[in-house]
């Protein structure tokens, strides 16, 4: 949590928030259960401390609904099968509701082929790409999520003009006894909500996180919006978000370059975005419960390392995330005030009515 500024915080329990969302988005159409896969992954990014991923995005969802940018009802549709591999088609529905579809079949072909492959056109804005490769971790198999970003962010390296996405991409491979490796990331510093939630509660940006529409570096939080993100490390951030658009987006025909039309700037058209969920079934390459303790060694290892000093402790990809949702789950979620007076204002008018704690 230490990237955000709150400046008036509420604390909420995960159930009653989650509860809430779900009743949001039950009244704008959805049906329950594709309702509760999207509250669930707002939910946990926020209990995870990825707020940029979290409830934040409930009213952009829902001027999407409003607009006919996204549909609240469409259902994907396998539209390709061939033996580990499949292509999916969203019709437009919500991103959690199309890559929890094809997360699943992901899973059940790693099951029977050791691997599978599921590509994804005509979906949506995904959230966080964790939510869908943690799945996969917890049933002793390695997950991969890949997805394009809905809107061009970033801009090629040396350039000035957004033309590229920040294209995030998430792993998560199981331990034993410890909490499984997850590592989430954008190609930029920070993914472009974090830009949004400092825009929304009017508090200054490091300047290492964008670029205004000039290119110059700032800590203005509007002019980053309007602007780009920065790329880690140079060209190589560059590099690896020009090639997560052609594996998540090129390879099944969904929108880039051009053709990408940002998530909350034009509600009112499809994104078309592409993804593709990947598995390997550990249990076909090695024995499980030897990888794990390989796992576990290996995690330790890490840990044993000697600090700099001022550094208390050295962690792996994921663990700190792990250790804000134990935490945040036994406490409650903790929310700026903003996020949740913007969500309040959709519930009151969908007659779902204020949060119930």
């Amino acid at each position: 949590m230490s990237d955000y500024i709150f400046n008036e915080k509420i604390v909420v329990p995960f159930n009653a928030m989650r509860k809430w969302v779900q009743d949001v988005f039950i009244a704008c159409g959805m049906k329950e259960k594709d309702a509760f896969v999207c509250a669930d992954s707002l939910v946990m990014a926020d209990a995870r401390s990825v707020y940029s991923h979290g409830c934040v995005r409930v009213p952009v969802y829902y001027e999407r609904f409003c607009k006919g940018g996204t549909s609240v009802s469409a259902q994907p549709e396998t539209v390709r099968d061939f033996g580990a591999t499949a292509l999916v088609d969203g019709h437009n529905a919500m991103g959690q509701v199309v890559s929890q579809y094809a997360m699943d079949i992901a899973i059940e072909k790693a099951r029977q082929y050791g691997t599978s492959a599921v590509s994804v056109t005509g979906s949506n804005h995904q959230g966080a790409c964790a939510y869908f490769a943690m799945q996969a971790a917890k049933q002793n198999m390695i997950g991969f999520s890949w997805t394009i970003n809905c809107g061009n962010v970033m801009a090629p390296f040396g350039g000035v003009d957004p033309m590229l996405g920040n294209n995030p991409f998430g792993i998560a491979v199981p331990c034993g006894k410890h909490a499984p490796i997850v590592l989430d990331m954008a190609t930029s510093v920070v993914a472009k909500g974090k830009i949004e939630l400092a825009r929304k509660t009017k508090t200054p940006i490091p300047i290492t996180w964008a670029l205004d529409k000039n290119g110059k570096p700032t800590t203005d939080p509007e002019e980053a919006y309007w602007g780009t993100v920065q790329p880690f490390g140079g060209y190589k951030g560059v590099g690896l978000t020009f090639v997560n658009a052609v594996i998540s987006a090129v390879l099944s025909n969904s929108h880039f370059g051009a053709n990408m039309t940002d998530l909350a700037e034009n509600p009112d058209i499809p994104n078309c975005t592409g993804h593709l969920l990947q598995v390997i079934d550990v249990s076909k390459i090695t024995d499980v419960d030897e990888f794990l303790k390989r796992m576990d060694d290996a995690v330790d290892y890490i840990h044993s390392g000697r600090r700099a000093e001022g550094v208390d402790a050295l962690y792996v990809p994921g663990e700190l995330e792990d250790i804000a949702m134990k935490r945040q789950l036994t406490e409650g979620i903790t929310y700026p005030v903003e996020v949740i007076d913007e969500i309040t204002a959709i519930a009151v008018k969908l007659g779902v009515g204020p949060l119930k704690k």
